[in-house]
């Protein structure tokens, strides 16, 4: 990989090895005073802040450029993390919290658009399994990080500070050490050297088939999801042990770290709708297996297919939206794909545990329905037969005819 992509790597490895306002937020909340309903008000905040962060980090990035978007939403984020000790009451902690959301995933879209712009076509895949790869590894150690860090000071407040202090590095190395953007394809100059209006989200939700990826992909998370919501709680109610459970998230994790760089060897060689909807429709048979007997082994292999499934479609997942945009409109593409992925994420578990509560195991039938209608959103919109080709972007040229 290009030096650029490996400082994006460690920065996306960083910034999720402390992300501690998330998990934390309440906890600080609630010691400091706040009532209950207060600290879920400024969670909300933070969670739409995080939502809405995908969409404007996609404008950004087309419109300020991938390095000035990632060096604006991390020093705005590193400020935002450490203002939240200081918030005085529940309408400041939301504009605090709502903005430190918005800037912590800004810089995703523009990160994720470099990635894309510095990779060879043939190797996205690959680039993106490490890119997950990172992601876990931050995601698994920050916990462990957080319980040091509260044993060596009993307090809350460090754990922000040194979300904000990772934030602020990350901002100043991309300062330091990324080159200036290159340049994004002769038309873009030319609209900008016609002064032409830059196309935004309308352009991107023109491209339809673009779209049916975009509806797969959150379709498929909020059948993904389900692993957090619904699924221990099917667990643990069919009389198993919580034990259980905890095995079944293990043999998810091991399958992850031990098969995802290993088969994007093989999965990036194919045409990229084809991985990913072969992968949602493992998806959706592994979560189908739990309508059989309720017995430990239906459980775990049920695990071993799902978990496939994810192994084998998420790093094309991550790599579809950067390969088939236009240059002028890349980061775009990606905040639509991040974005609806996020809404899924926050909206799959609601869903769930609901559809559990009126259908009980009948809710496998929902989320395998949902895997299996992204499957085939995916190989429609992507297509299995051919590699993605960066779409063409149109902007009109003509001009209103002035009155006589």
């Amino acid at each position: 990989m290009p030096s650029t992509v490996r400082v994006l790597m460690v920065g996306n490895l960083v910034s999720n090895l402390a992300a501690f306002l998330n998990a934390f937020l309440v906890l600080y909340l609630l010691h400091e005073g706040f009532s209950a309903w207060e600290s879920g008000v400024v969670l909300t905040a933070l969670m739409v802040g995080r939502i809405l962060g995908s969409a404007v980090g996609g404008t950004a990035a087309d419109r300020f450029g991938y390095r000035w978007t990632i060096i604006g939403s991390t020093a705005a984020t590193a400020v935002l993390t450490a203002a939240i000790v200081y918030v005085p009451n529940v309408w400041v902690g939301v504009l605090v919290a709502g903005g430190a959301g918005l800037t912590a995933t800004a810089f995703r879209p523009a990160a994720m658009a470099r990635v894309v712009e510095l990779t060879p076509d043939e190797r996205q895949v690959m680039t993106f399994s490490i890119w997950r790869a990172t992601f876990n590894i931050g995601s698994t150690l920050g916990p462990l990080t957080a319980a040091l860090l509260l044993t060596w000071f009993d307090s809350y407040v460090p754990l922000f500070l040194a979300d904000a202090a990772t934030s602020l590095c990350y901002g100043l190395v991309a300062l330091l050490v990324l080159p200036a953007d290159s340049a994004r394809g002769g038309k873009h100059k030319e609209e900008k050297a016609g002064k032409q209006p830059a196309p935004g989200y309308r352009k991107v939700v023109s491209d339809g088939r673009f779209v049916l990826v975009v509806l797969g992909l959150f379709l498929t998370s909020v059948a993904y999801i389900q692993m957090n919501s619904s699924l221990p709680l099917f667990v643990t109610e069919s009389g198993f042990d919580s034990r259980i459970y905890a095995v079944m998230l293990a043999i998810n994790g091991f399958m992850v770290i031990a098969l995802e760089l290993w088969l994007s060897k093989w999965t990036q060689k194919a045409p990229i709708g084809l991985p990913m909807a072969a992968g949602m429709g493992l998806l959706g048979l592994g979560y189908l297996t739990y309508l059989g007997p309720s017995q430990t082994w239906i459980l775990l292999a049920g695990t071993v297919v799902w978990t496939f499934g994810e192994v084998i479609a998420a790093p094309s997942m991550l790599a579809y939206p950067g390969l088939v945009a236009p240059a002028a409109l890349r980061g775009r593409y990606i905040g639509l794909a991040t974005l609806a992925t996020q809404i899924a994420y926050s909206v799959g578990p609601v869903v769930g545990v609901t559809a559990w509560h009126w259908w009980g195991t009948r809710l496998w039938v929902l989320t395998g329905a949902c895997a299996g209608a992204a499957a085939v959103c995916v190989a429609v919109g992507a297509g299995v037969r051919a590699r993605p080709r960066p779409r063409e972007l149109h902007v009109s040229t003509e001009r209103e005819s002035e009155p006589a």
